[in-house]
């Protein structure tokens, strides 16, 4: 009978509690992987828009970043450096340690050594000289005067060179500053700074230079002489030595342009000298006023149209040598006296006559308003 009964397609289907239980936990977890899923879209959501945001803060920022890696990079090959090094320091024997501590005492014992090997040998004495600025003085003549000798090592000339410089100094006229230069090996110069001659004194053998300082060296012939110099032809030492002082003060433009200074043996003025000039003018002034009055010929030279005489002696003008050579119009003393008397007499004469009327016994004296008055004396006849 149970075979029998079937079962209509109408009929509700009956559960169990555990089957009611079982499907509500399927349907809870299949809402739970739902709400799982799409929380996981919005996660890959939100972590594309940040690694979008961030390359773009990595192309902006890549130069920092290379930077900073390159520091990260370095800072360990740094200190790997640092780590060798230490380890090398440990790693010195003491053998190295007392060999590098001994090492300034080897280099000076062999610098000494060195040295005193050179010393014994005959270069150390060869030494070779040159001379620069010098014109009027050879380099022997230095060498010589410097007494510099060959038996004088290369170090003694170099220690001794002020010595050395002093001693050309004092025997040579011509220098006036002298440095000794030392190059290496055994190469000295002569640094020659000399005086400048400032006239020329002329003598019976030829003409003698006189330097800046006064001092008179050798006699040189005319044909030696430079195309413009100045003749010195005073004969009083002392009035020459202050002559070529003061001309090492005047201005460079009229020591120049002076060809002779002569005294001009004037009785009113005793050191009144002539100056010739190379421009053809002549000056006269008194040696102790050159140097406040020769400066101003630059001046008076500019307003002369010919050859002139400029005369200082008394004040300044120019005159010019036709016009001093032109004859001084003589005054006949004798002729002025005569006529002086013979005004005086007809004066005398004339009041004579005028008084004899009242006095005959008197006798008149007169006299001239003239500079050197003679007096006359009339007897009036009664």
């Amino acid at each position: 009978m149970a075979k029998n009964k079937k079962k209509t397609p109408n009929e509700p289907v009956v559960l169990t509690e555990w089957q009611k239980r079982n499907l509500e936990f399927i349907e809870k977890k299949k809402k739970e992987a739902k709400e799982d899923e799409a929380l996981r879209e919005k996660l890959r959501i939100e972590k594309k828009e940040q690694i979008q945001q961030v390359e773009k803060k990595l192309e902006s920022s890549n130069e920092t970043e290379v930077t900073e890696t390159e520091e990260v990079v370095e800072s360990p090959e740094k200190n790997q450096k640092k780590q060798k090094l230490h380890k090398e320091k440990k790693s010195k024997t003491k053998r190295q340690i007392a060999l590098i501590k001994a090492l300034p005492v080897l280099l000076i014992s062999f610098l000494i050594l060195f040295i005193s090997v050179f010393l014994m040998t005959p270069f150390s004495k060869i030494k070779d000289f040159k001379a620069d600025g010098n014109s009027h003085t050879s380099l022997n003549s230095l060498i010589k005067q410097s007494d510099i000798r060959d038996s004088d090592y290369i170090f003694t000339v170099i220690k001794s060179a002020s010595k050395f410089e002093s001693n050309i100094t004092k025997t040579n006229p011509w220098v006036k500053d002298v440095s000794i230069k030392y190059s290496f090996f055994n190469h000295f110069t002569f640094k020659v700074k000399e005086y400048k001659i400032i006239a020329y004194a002329q003598e019976k053998t030829g003409f003698q230079p006189i330097l800046e300082n006064g001092v008179r060296v050798k006699v040189v012939k005319e044909s030696e002489l430079p195309k413009e110099y100045l003749i010195i032809n005073l004969t009083n030492e002392n009035d020459i030595q202050n002559l070529v002082k003061t001309l090492t003060k005047l201005p460079e433009k009229i020591v120049t342009n002076i060809k002779s200074v002569s005294p001009a043996n004037s009785k009113s003025t005793s050191d009144l000298i002539v100056i010739e000039m190379h421009d053809g003018n002549t000056v006269r002034v008194p040696q102790s006023q050159l140097e406040t009055k020769m400066p101003y010929y630059l001046k008076i030279k500019k307003k002369l149209k010919e050859k002139s005489i400029i005369d200082m002696e008394v004040g300044i003008y120019s005159t010019t040598a036709e016009i001093e050579a032109q004859p001084v119009k003589k005054v006949d003393a004798n002729a002025d006296a005569n006529k002086k008397e013979k005004t005086q007499s007809t004066d005398t004469s004339n009041s004579s006559s005028q008084t004899a009327s009242s006095s005959q016994d008197t006798t008149t004296e007169t006299s001239s308003e003239a500079e050197a008055p003679v007096p006359v004396e009339t007897q009036i006849p009664q």
